[in-house]
């Protein structure tokens, strides 16, 4: 999306460089109205664009999104023959609205972007803060060199932080900071500013190198790891208590009223109001879901980092076999498939279905979404549940290990022994591997680990896991001893992360679970019971002689002829279907980013079931909720 970005900015400055006029000095002005932050975000993303080049481009995506505003304004006047008064009221109003606010929504997101993309990528890699601190204090307990233990924790860690370690060591190398201690210094400052836990713990880990007693330095560094656990804890608990009002609001204004309104739309008519199902699509399917868009994206913007998921490795071999061409090809043929059912209706008039025909494309458009996320990102969420499910068994298995070696036990008992006790587990598979590769093989313990051709976790994709088995090794060159009381140490710090990571998820799932049950099951409850409402309504007003009302209406009220329009009833439960998608789209979305943050996967794979359910539920109360409300008219 960076290069995107840069790209169209490089494009409008070739090209249109004369809407600002002299370029040089839009260039020197822009410099000195733009905020601090807006400089420090196009620094902090790394994008190789200059402010004024961000502002240009944001005004040209300005002036092209109102003249495709303007092209579609005339479209729809043009399908009311331009009559102002054909359109009624309302639907000037929306155009109105819209040629106004799309504009301006444009140039906002567009001059506003790096400083969006600059807190995602803040959040993401504060989310790695638990993992490298936790990696720092456990080398330090092994091997009192802060230098090394910074090395360490940015070579074995792939995340976005551990990045920035790897220049801070590089700065460290080219004398831009005179020591560790200075370059720590300055790491801390700069990202003190979007987590004080990390910069008290970082103080704490600098200082418990110079501590003299093994004991002090052993509980400083201790308590350098507890500030950022429990640090990550308690603003994560704080957002979760601010969520209710947000929740409520979105439960409120993007599900309940909407929905419920849907009941009364056909006699909206009786008041006055002209309402065509133009524009109810638009303001179904348009301009709600565009308002909660904004608004979750806003509110996911403030969450805190906590911890980001495993990552999988490109080279995994399960990720060869996702074909996502063919997938997509697949996905779009069934979705036209089932969606081109609906002509059953029209070519063969005599058949009359028992359900609103409206459906088929409904049910289209889901398969086709959810046959796609399925079949692409399963393989992604069972490769991160094994990797999950392998770091569980990790912490109590370090256990077994740890106590062995302390026991002056050799390598290869060691894993023997623990090989044998974890039996049926996948660890336990692999100390037996590892105890097979020292015993029969003559390997060295890192070779029997590591090695590319013969190692045994050359086949297991989790990096913490093979970080840990690295500090396991450093150990055992030190002593024997020294690396199993490491080992007992470390697997106290990883179930101490682990505990932190499961109490953070129970504290949100109270959140998420609401979400997910109002995208699947209450949406569509709601929704199919106010359509066959709106049924009985359309058939109710059908049998009243609307003239004669007309006629009163007008001499009461002053209300023209053409005020009221009736509006098919399977055209709602289109518009409503539609709404219901983005509703399950926009709720996950939701959901997933409170829970996972911004997990692209895990986003995929929960769509891609909710889908389905929530349109069968759907489906299910609408039919019933019309043949319930039929036999009351």
């Amino acid at each position: 999306m960076n290069n995107l970005f840069e790209k169209c900015c490089k494009f409008a400055v070739k090209n249109f460089y004369w809407i600002v006029g002299d370029i040089e000095k839009f260039s020197k002005k822009t410099d000195n109205i733009v905020s601090k932050e807006f400089i420090e975000s196009l620094n902090f993303t790394g994008m190789e664009v200059e402010a004024y080049e961000v502002l240009l481009f944001s005004y040209v995506g300005a002036i092209f999104s109102f003249i495709f505003v303007l092209a579609v304004d005339l479209a729809v006047i043009s399908l009311y023959k331009f009559s102002f008064g054909r359109m009624g009221i309302l639907t000037i109003f929306i155009l109105a609205g819209i040629t106004i606010a799309f504009p301006l929504s444009t140039l906002h997101f567009i001059s506003e972007y790096p400083k969006t993309k600059a807190k995602y990528m803040k959040m993401h890699s504060l989310g790695d803060i638990p993992e490298i601190l936790c990696y720092i204090v456990m080398y330090l307990k092994l091997i009192p060199n802060l230098e090394n233990a910074i090395h360490f924790a940015s070579k074995e860690s792939k995340t976005s932080l551990a990045r920035d370690l790897r220049k801070l060591m590089w700065d460290l190398e080219i004398k831009v900071h005179n020591s560790i201690d200075n370059a720590l210094t300055f790491f801390a400052n700069v990202w003190g500013r979007w987590n004080e836990y990390l910069k008290r713990s970082i103080y704490l880990i600098r200082s418990a190198i110079h501590e003299r007693s093994e004991s002090e330095r052993m509980a400083t560094l201790d308590r350098g790891l507890d500030i950022v656990l429990e640090g990550t804890k308690s603003t994560m608990v704080d957002f979760v208590n601010k969520m209710h009002q947000p929740v409520l609001a979105i439960y409120s204004f993007g599900v309940m009223i909407p929905l419920a309104l849907v009941a009364i739309l056909p006699a909206v008519a009786i008041v006055g109001l002209k309402i065509s199902i133009f524009q109810i699509i638009l303001i179904y399917d348009f301009i709600l879901p565009l308002i909660l868009f904004f608004y979750i994206r806003k509110i996911l913007l403030t969450r805190p980092a906590t911890f980001n998921p495993p990552s999988i490795p490109k080279k995994h071999p399960a990720l060869n076999k996702i074909k996502r061409k063919r997938n997509l090809l697949f996905s779009i043929v069934t979705g036209v498939g089932i969606s081109f059912l609906i002509f059953l209706s029209i070519i063969f008039p005599s058949i009359n279905f028992p359900f609103p025909s409206a459906l088929f494309i409904l049910w289209g458009i889901t398969a086709g979404i959810s046959i796609y996320c399925l079949k692409t990102y399963t393989p992604y969420k069972k490769i991160r549940d094994e990797i999950k499910e392998m770091e569980k068994e990790f912490g109590d298995s370090l256990y077994v290990i740890g106590k062995r070696i302390m026991e002056g036990r050799s390598a290869e008992e060691a894993f023997d022994y623990a090989g044998e006790a974890l039996r049926g587990m996948k660890m336990g598979e692999i100390f037996r591997k590892t105890a097979f590769n020292l015993l029969s093989m003559r390997m060295d313990v890192h070779d029997a680990l590591f090695d590319n051709k013969f190692g045994s976790l050359k086949d297991v994709y989790s990096e913490r896991i093979k970080a840990i088995m690295k500090l396991f090794v450093e150990g055992m060159k030190k002593s024997y001893v020294i690396a199993g009381t490491a080992v007992i140490k470390i697997a106290d710090h990883l179930k101490q992360l682990q505990d932190v990571e499961k109490s953070l998820k129970n504290a949100l799932n109270t959140i998420t679970s609401t979400l997910r049950s109002t995208a699947s099951l209450f949406a569509p409850f709601i929704a199919g019971v106010t359509l066959g409402i709106t049924k009985m309504i359309s058939n109710v007003l059908g049998k009243m002689n609307m003239e004669a009302f007309v006629e009163r209406s007008s001499y009461f009220f002053g209300i023209p002829d053409f005020a009221i329009e009736n509006v098919n009833p399977e055209y709602f439960v289109f518009a409503v279907g539609i709404y219901i998608i983005q509703i399950v789209f926009l709720l996950i979305r939701f959901a997933n980013g409170i829970d996972e943050g911004d997990d692209r996967i895990q986003y995929m794979y929960n769509l891609g079931k909710s889908l389905p359910s929530a349109m069968a539920f759907f489906s299910i109360v609408t039919i019933f909720s019309i043949f319930i409300f039929r036999g009351m008219v």
